[in-house]
């Protein structure tokens, strides 16, 4: 995973929302809570930056 993916949470996930909306990696460390990318989400019009777990996504469209 690298800065520009589209991502959204795995199937695994039972707390995601429904419908799992994608986010764009915009940062790649090491961070708080074992927590190792931050994304910027999108959801009816306002952005949210969070930290999340790698393990916890999966890429639906790698940038070059």
């Amino acid at each position: 995973m690298k800065v520009g993916d589209l991502v959204t949470f795995n199937k695994d996930q039972y707390w995601a929302p429904v419908p799992r909306h994608p986010g764009l990696v915009i940062e790649v460390g090491v961070y708080v809570g074992r927590k190792d990318v931050k994304v910027l989400w999108t959801h009816k019009g306002k952005k949210y930056r969070c930290t999340e777990k790698s393990r916890e996504l999966e890429v639906l469209n790698e940038s070059r």
